[in-house]
This record gives C-alpha cells, structure tokens and sequence, in this order.
C-alpha cells in the first residue's frame, strides 16, 4: 500500500521539471487549486455509476501525481484506476484515495518552496537600469537564464514581491514579449 511512500519526494518532482524550483512551486500549487476537491467529484461519479468519468478523473490525479513526486497518491491512484477501469471500486481503496488527497494537498501548502527566491528577492548586485537593461536584451535573445540569475535580476528591479513574482512566472512561461512590455514600464 501507499503507507510506505512518500507524499512528496521534492528531489524527484525538481529533477522532472529540469531543477527549476520556481517552476515546480507553481505546478504544485496548480495542483492543490485543482484537484483539492477531486476526491469528492470521483465519489459522486461512482455513486451515479459513472465509472467511465471517475476513472478519467482518477487516472488524470495518476499521471500528475506521477509527474510531480507526489508518489504515495500516484501508487493510490494506480491501483483505484485499476479497479475503475473494470468498473468496480471497494471502500478502503476510496477512503485511501480521499485521505492521500487531503494529505498531498496538506502537504504541498505546508513546503516552503518559494523560500530561495523570495530570500533572494531582497538582495541584489545589480542597478535597477542594470538590471532592467539585461534583463530585456537576454529576453529579446530569447536566451536562457537560470533560476539564480534570474532572480537576482529581477531583485535588482526593486520592485514590489507580488510584482516580481508576476514577471518570474511571464518569463518562466516564456511569454517574453509579455515580460518585455512589463519591463519597459518599469522607471530607471
């Protein structure tokens, strides 16, 4: 069973996404957004005997969990998957999947993954013009900067947290040109 597992293997879900924590703060959070219920909605879908969408529903929570480290309900979800596919389902199974959610999800809010960048966000080597001007040319380039220079340049901007968080996932999302607008506005 699950018991054995890990809710979270951090190391895991980060070498997923390439070591970008910032990245894996965000599809961790995604998640609780959306699956923080999903337990219910399969409960719901089994009660209609709907078996076909509570089996896409619990297969969807199995192929991110998987993706994200998120092992113990990944190996959950593996075997109620197993059991929807045939259209059948048992009580201790749907507890467990229930009570790995709310624990996953638990989990998740409680790690602190954003720490190195908020820390970051206070201290920078760079001016604001410095910052602002390397920032857009590598932007423009389309060139690759890693998390820690990234997060030094947009300390360098001094702008507000929320701010910078806003312009860190643009750039993470690679919607450069978006970044690029956003740091134009911002005064030397």
């Amino acid at each position: 069973m699950s018991t054995n597992l890990p809710i979270l293997n951090y190391d895991f879900a980060l070498n997923q996404l390439g070591g970008n924590e910032a990245l894996l703060s965000k599809m961790l959070g995604r998640f609780v957004s959306e699956f923080a219920d999903v337990s219910n909605e399969v409960m719901a879908l089994i009660e209609d005997n709907d078996f076909h969408n509570a089996k896409m529903k619990v297969h969807t929570v199995k192929g991110i969990s998987g993706n994200l480290g998120l092992q113990a309900l990944y190996d959950c979800s593996t075997r109620f998957d197993a059991l929807l596919r045939v259209s059948e389902t048992n009580q201790t199974i749907a507890d467990e999947f229930s009570r790995l959610v709310t624990d996953t999800c638990t989990e998740i809010r409680n790690k602190d993954l954003k720490d190195t960048s908020q820390a970051n966000l206070s201290e920078s080597t760079h001016s604001r013009e410095q910052s602002k001007t390397e920032l857009i040319n590598r932007l423009d380039k389309n060139e690759f900067i890693d998390d820690e220079t990234l997060t030094n340049l947009i300390a360098g901007l001094g702008i507000e947290e929320a701010a910078a968080l806003d312009l860190i996932q643009l750039i993470e999302e690679l919607q450069y040109p978006k970044a690029i607008d956003v740091l134009k506005k911002i005064p030397n």
